[in-house]
């Protein structure tokens, strides 16, 4: 998975330098705050291969790029920030991702089942823009 989680990490700076609005000097310390808050993935309960989530994506909304209402922390580990916040497509994002999230929370002790049903309905309300 490590493999998987760096390749993420790099289309999505890519994906970040493709727009006009570029990250803040104050992201990385916002970033590090967050997780040091959020230590563990709000969908699976994972403490490795963290990520942190932008609920509405920084290129459609970038004046909430520091607004920690608008973070959650999501893994790679299980997939979590793939499934549950983007829909399965790193080009598009969940709107239902705090839901969702307390869904796969619920039902950790079947995580696989539960993932793949939520991913399922995280993919249908997945929007592109």
């Amino acid at each position: 998975m490590t493999k998987k989680h760096d390749a993420n990490l790099i289309k999505a700076a890519a994906r970040d330098s493709l727009h006009t609005s570029k990250r803040s000097s104050k992201w990385p310390a916002v970033q590090k705050r967050h997780l040091k808050a959020n230590p563990t993935c709000a969908a699976c309960g994972a403490i490795d291969k963290l990520d942190v989530h932008h609920m509405k994506p920084f290129h459609l909304h970038p004046t909430l790029e520091l607004d920690p209402t608008n973070l959650i922390t999501l893994c790679m580990e299980n997939d979590c920030h793939l499934y549950v916040g983007h829909g399965d497509n790193f080009k598009a994002y969940n709107p239902n991702v705090l839901e969702d999230s307390a869904t796969v929370l619920a039902g950790k002790d079947k995580l696989k089942a539960v993932l793949k049903e939520v991913a399922a309905s995280a993919k249908t309300a997945r929007l592109f823009e």
